[in-house]
């Protein structure tokens, strides 16, 4: 009887523990199935600041954490979704502007980022997260913080600054209020202050001068479509590096086709080097009898160059550097304003000298200004193949094969070394908050002389090209197979942009990216000048009047300024916001609307009174020397048959 007893008891133990694994197993089962998008914590929020900051000794911090990883089923759930990097950002890292004196009890004697502060805010922020989540903060980090009485005033650079920019603008309106009103006395005017008149200026910009008409027309068109582009992709970028309160809007927007066309529309970028290689091939070739092409030609070339294109740059660093800072307030300020005022103040030296892109992108001043490095070492590459081309003329169609191949094989072995990433997938979401820092793949294939090389030496044999059917009178217009060429150019040139639109959903190939890096933007570049060839000989009325039509052509004449200027004015948008932005496809929209209206309007007032002064002072500065070189030039007989010197100014291709 007592063993019976014992059994029963036994068998309903075992019930029992069974019956419990079961429920746990359940349970656990069902905790996993209801988690979604929404279950994680929020990936960044941001208190408000302006009713934070009404307290005298209120502090307000911005501050980055990393989850604990554990076993629960939240934590996997975050860890699975984030290991899609690609098109994921990485949901254990959480991003915190808060008020720390309301939410955490601090107060402004923690202003200083020490590791009291931070162990504070990391018990605080440790608490609330495991009672909402059951989660726990790893590590802390604070950023910044920010009290109510935290202005710094301006200091000596800024006050000189503030005075050079005063002084451009007061002989602008000088020379301007002059030729209004002594209309006659125009003529007698000195011809160097002439240059600063604001009304030659504007009629400049309008219609432009001898060098804008004939066969480069279509040119300020293409740059002014371009900057558009890079301007959507830009605002892609603003929302995926902000306080953004839904985040889901850029992960999804990977899987949204149309969307995802912004995040490759970077081999738009190709149009400036196809043009920059085109426009410096055809001048050279274009005076190749008229002036002579020797090794002083490259330092006279390269310091043209700088002079034609610093003035611009050095007025926005200046503003950067020193009074846009004083311009706004915000919870981002600091690190978007402010940050790029500390990284201007101390490497300013890397955009005087043309170089950016040699240095870290993450410390950069002005990083939209890389193109300024990269083109200038192409730049100055060419002008070296030139040199070689001129002293033995019957090499030049082997050269430029071979610097084709070079130019193509070392973005294919770079990538395939080096391990790189497809370009496209370089723009995923945690590098976008990163700003690309850290990234090798958008460092070495994107801004990179290297990576852009093939697309401007396209551009340079698209000149050659082009220079010798003028000079032996090919009728290409007439050419059925051309007006084909020429239709299809702008639908492969779209389709080079929808390349690797799954590659963000599975992870390529080290030879598939090495393929991809060195085709893909190449592809694109080829189908420019397919378009360029096409328009010189105006094989369709339709794509010609496309980018003829006169307004495009002042609009294109100010992107160089709005190229310089964009960057700043999305920093200041996005540092004074005060709440999280929610992003919808109207939203974006208006995002995008606004800041390409805004940038151009700033553009405006930079090249009436900066960018055209400069250029008219450059030729007046080297106009007289052209003359007097070719002139000698001429009476040496030095000309030899094939490519020969060209005038520096017409060498000196920018944006």
């Amino acid at each position: 009887m007592t063993l019976h007893w014992f059994l029963v008891v036994f068998i309903q133990i075992l019930h029992s523990v069974h019956s419990g694994n079961v429920s746990e197993i359940k349970n656990k089962q069902n905790a996993e199935s209801i988690l979604d998008y929404h279950s994680m914590p929020a990936l960044s929020e941001l208190d408000d600041f302006d009713l934070c900051l009404k307290n005298p000794e209120a502090l307000y911090c911005i501050v980055d954490m990393v989850l604990m990883e554990d076993d629960t089923p939240l934590y996997q759930f975050i860890k699975n979704f984030s290991s899609l990097s690609y098109k994921n950002y990485m949901h254990s890292k959480l991003h915190r502007g808060v008020c720390a004196s309301q939410n955490c009890g601090l107060n402004t004697t923690y202003a200083n980022q020490t590791d009291t502060t931070e162990n504070e805010l990391k018990r605080c922020f440790n608490s609330s997260i495991h009672e909402g989540y059951g989660l726990q903060v790893e590590s802390l980090s604070v950023r910044y913080c920010k009290t109510q009485n935290d202005y710094v005033p301006p200091d000596l650079l800024d006050y000189i600054v503030g005075v050079l920019l005063l002084a451009v603008l007061l002989v602008n309106f000088g020379c301007s209020a002059y030729v209004y009103l002594f209309p006659d006395e125009k003529e007698k005017c000195n011809r160097y202050l002439m240059a600063f008149c604001v009304q030659r200026n504007w009629k400049a910009l309008k219609y432009g001068g001898s060098a804008d008409g004939g066969i480069f027309k279509c040119f300020q068109a293409l740059r002014f479509y371009t900057m558009v582009m890079i301007l959507g992709l830009h605002s892609m970028i603003f929302i995926g590096y902000g306080y953004t309160a839904n985040p889901e809007f850029i992960e999804k927007s990977y899987d949204d086709f149309f969307k995802s066309l912004l995040f490759n529309a970077r081999v738009i970028v190709q149009i400036f080097f196809v043009m920059g290689g085109f426009l410096m091939a055809y001048k050279m070739l274009e005076y190749a009898e008229t002036h002579r092409f020797t090794l002083k030609t490259v330092p006279m070339a390269l310091i043209n160059r700088w002079f034609r294109l610093i003035p611009a740059v050095l007025v926005v660093m200046g503003l950067a550097m020193t009074w846009v800072p004083h311009m706004g307030s915000g919870p981002m300020w600091d690190a978007v304003v402010k940050r790029e005022r500390d990284l201007c103040r101390k490497n300013w030296w890397q955009l005087v000298i043309l170089m950016p892109n040699l240095f870290p992108f993450e410390h950069l001043c002005l990083p939209q200004a890389w193109y300024l490095g990269t083109d200038t070492q192409l730049f100055l590459m060419t002008l070296v193949i030139m040199l070689v081309i001129w002293r033995w003329p019957r090499s030049g169609v082997p050269v430029l094969s071979v610097v084709m191949a070079i130019s193509l094989l070392i973005p294919f072995l770079q990538s395939y070394f080096m391990k790189l990433l497809p370009i496209r997938v370089s723009i995923f979401p945690e590098s976008i908050r990163d700003i690309f820092g850290y990234n090798d793949t958008f460092y070495h294939a994107y801004v990179s002389a290297q990576g852009n090389w093939a697309g401007y030496h396209l551009g340079v044999l698209t000149a050659y090209f082009y220079r010798k059917a003028q000079n032996q009178n090919w009728d290409l217009g007439n050419s059925f197979l051309m007006r084909l060429l020429f239709i299809a150019s702008v639908p492969i040139a779209l389709g080079t942009v929808l390349m690797g639109w799954d590659l963000h959903h599975r992870e390529a190939s080290v030879f598939e990216s090495a393929i991809f890096n060195a085709l893909n933007q190449n592809f694109f570049a080829l189908a420019m000048c397919v378009f360029f060839i096409g328009y010189f000989f105006r094989c369709n009325k339709i794509y010609v009047s496309a980018v003829e039509w006169g307004p495009l052509q002042p609009l294109g004449r100010m992107s160089y300024c709005a190229m310089l200027l964009h960057a700043t004015i999305l920093r200041t948008y996005g540092g004074q916001m005060r709440r999280s932005f929610y992003a919808t496809d109207y939203t974006a929209i208006m995002l995008y609307a606004g800041i390409v209206s805004t940038t151009y309007l700033f553009a405006l007032p930079l090249y009436l009174f900066v960018e055209a002064p400069a250029c008219q002072l450059q030729k007046l500065l080297l106009g007289p020397k052209r003359r007097i070189q070719q002139k000698e030039d001429l009476n040496a007989n030095q000309v030899k048959p094939g490519i020969s010197n060209v005038s520096v100014s017409t060498v000196s291709t920018h944006i």
